[in-house]
């Protein structure tokens, strides 16, 4: 079950952006759910689900009703802590300081242990950690 995360990235690094399949929380689900055998987002998924219409608008406003990225990943990981703690492995939710589709400022990503890496337009992109806001263990 537990895949390593160069291999993870390796096929994924020139995969360009796409909601609902390569975005930055379908990453950071899917490398939870190689780690630990459970995706973190099934149950938003499933139908009745707030990914289930596959609409960013529906999408988003889960999240401001969650109380934002941080609040909605908390509440599916756990307790969160400081981004600059994060370990390899671990998610991040980073400063993303561009704007990736239709969202700015922060993206989900997976640290590497130098860096934390998230999606981009058109590859997999290194975000220095300075930038991580909060992450949690996996």
């Amino acid at each position: 079950m537990s895949t390593d995360l160069d291999a993870f990235i390796d096929a994924r690094r020139h995969t360009g952006f796409a909601y609902f399949r390569h975005d930055c929380a379908s990453i950071a689900a899917d490398w939870v759910r190689e780690q630990r055998g459970a995706d973190p987002l099934e149950a938003l998924r499933a139908p009745g689900g707030a990914l289930a219409p596959k609409r960013l608008l529906t999408v988003l406003r889960h999240v401001r009703a969650s109380g934002g990225f941080e609040a909605a990943a908390s509440a599916l990981l756990g307790t969160s802590q400081p981004g600059r703690m994060a370990q390899r492995g671990d998610v991040v939710l980073a400063r993303s300081g561009r704007r990736v589709g239709r969202v700015s400022g922060y993206s989900f990503g997976i640290c590497t242990g130098s860096h934390i890496v998230t999606p981009g337009t058109d590859r997999l992109i290194f975000l220095p950690m300075t930038e991580g806001v909060a992450a949690w263990r996996i």
